[in-house]
């Protein structure tokens, strides 16, 4: 089904059933590591005019990119600062069609500070993807470019649950 055949969606609260994070950032200029943050929550309020807001909360103190020292690191307090912000929040007000999909503009939270995010949406009935790509510096996460890239690419795939 594509998204413009797809049908309406029904009014109500759609809730993240099952979601994963997942991103990309170069590492030393050319390596590439990816890794994963769980969705904690997530819901999509639809009315009979459309999306209305989307929101996302996320665990930094579960990232996980496979190496245990990176993890360890990159929770310290000069980047995600998990101890004392042990949440990532994204929020937006509505979504807009775009071509075949839709994208969605928002508000990523993170260490107390916020920076805008646009996201391109996908769905299939009720599963969704989107993707887009974050730039770190204004969000205050300090690392070298040489050492960690600034721009993050990210894809988020979520189930969502319709209202009753």
């Amino acid at each position: 089904m594509s998204p413009r055949t797809a049908p309406a969606l029904r009014a109500g609260t759609w809730t993240v059933r099952t979601a994963t994070a997942s991103f990309e950032v170069r590492n030393f200029g050319f390596n590439r590591v990816r890794g994963t943050i769980p969705v904690r929550a997530g819901a999509v309020e639809v009315t009979g005019g459309g999306v209305t807001a989307v929101r996302a909360d996320l665990d930094l103190g579960a990232v996980d990119t496979k190496n245990a020292r990176r993890d360890a690191d990159l929770r310290k307090p000069h980047l995600l600062d998990s101890g004392a912000h042990p949440e990532l929040t994204f929020t937006a007000a509505g979504v807009r069609r775009d071509g075949e999909g839709w994208e969605v503009t928002g508000e990523l939270r993170l260490r107390g500070t916020s920076c805008p995010l646009t996201l391109a949406v996908e769905a299939d009935g009720t599963r969704v993807r989107a993707t887009g790509t974050l730039d770190r510096a204004p969000l205050g996460v300090k690392a070298p470019r040489a050492m960690i890239g600034r721009y993050v690419a990210i894809v988020v795939e979520a189930e969502l649950e319709p209202p009753s």
